[in-house]
């Protein structure tokens, strides 16, 4: 089975961490698309992380909330273990579907991992203005990779805080570019897709908890019977469904 050396981990903020994995060159290679993501593997449990770094790179970094099984483990173990692992997997989001398309990205706590290749390849490609991405927040200091996230905000990235405490005016420190609405991710999609704030034609990339993905199916489906068409405004399938465990 092939393996990863835990390199390196670092606090993230949000109560995440960010864990670094060294991987081989040929492990590496196999990462082609934002949003695959690999089974980690150890003695007492295994788990599912969304790699979170640019396709390309060979130090896979994993944003991670320790919540026991296979994320204790990865927020504990001695540097330089060797951790087993499969993947990558999953076929992630296609990066040719997204050219010449207005995106959002909508992603609730680790799933920010999977907004994280996606926007940079967005920069990367000279779509940042015509790319949105909703994060939902209990409250904006929970936000995990602020500095990240805010230099995506400089480069042009329209981001949406959602809080779901009404708390929109505190911290006004945080990301003070973005824009700040009350409520889940979901629920600020929606309401952006109806007002014309993200317009009709945008590709939907969609991660985070189950609720939310059925939540977010529910609003493709209504999006297809509106517009007559067979996937609406919000793709059904695999890129809404892909990461329903990060």
């Amino acid at each position: 089975m092939p393996t990863a050396m835990l390199a390196a981990r670092q606090d993230a903020g949000g109560e995440l961490l960010l864990v670094t994995l060294g991987v081989d060159e040929a492990i590496a290679r196999a990462y082609t698309t934002p949003g695959q993501y690999i089974k980690v593997t150890t003695a007492d449990a295994k788990g599912y992380f969304v790699i979170a770094s640019r396709v390309g790179e060979t130090s896979w970094q994993l944003l991670v909330k320790n919540a026991g099984g296979a994320a204790d483990a990865l927020a504990t173990l001695r540097l330089g273990t060797e951790l087993a692992i499969v993947g990558p997997l999953g076929t992630g989001f296609s990066v040719a579907r997204m050219k010449s398309r207005h995106v959002a990205v909508a992603v609730v706590g680790s799933a920010l991992g999977v907004a994280r290749p996606v926007v940079a390849q967005r920069i990367d490609d000279g779509a940042a203005a015509s790319t949105h991405l909703f994060i939902g927040l209990r409250t904006p200091t929970d936000l995990p990779i602020a500095s990240e996230v805010e230099r995506w905000s400089e480069q042009g990235v329209q981001v949406v805080l959602c809080v779901s405490r009404t708390e929109l005016d505190r911290h006004a420190e945080v990301l003070p570019r973005a824009r700040r609405v009350a409520g889940y991710v979901q629920q600020a999609l929606a309401r952006a897709l109806e007002t014309g704030d993200v317009p009709h034609g945008t590709l939907v990339i969609a991660a985070g908890p189950d609720a939310m993905l059925a939540d977010m199916r529910d609003l493709a489906r209504a999006a297809a019977a509106s517009t007559g068409s067979a996937a609406g405004v919000i793709p059904a399938g695999p890129h809404i469904e892909v990461l329903t465990n990060v």
